[in-house]
């Protein structure tokens, strides 16, 4: 075998390598996106949903059973 096609054979394999460490870079990356967008806004999620349990399990039966109390 010569020099020259070990070298080049070589170079294929780091080149397969170099482009399997991109592939698997760009989807870490991109699983990673949605989680960061989650955690910055988690309080607030977390507030409007604690908001909107209020007004369904106090609000709305408190104003219907006024609403029927008066009829």
């Amino acid at each position: 075998m010569s020099k020259k096609s070990d070298i080049e054979n070589r170079m294929a394999y780091l080149d397969e390598l170099v482009e399997s460490i991109g592939y698997r870079s760009q989807l870490i990356s991109r699983a990673l996106k949605p989680d960061s967008g989650i955690l910055s806004t988690r309080k607030t999620g977390f507030i409007i949903g604690f908001l909107t349990a209020v007004v369904f399990v106090l609000f709305i039966p408190l104003a219907v059973w006024f609403l029927i109390g008066t009829i």
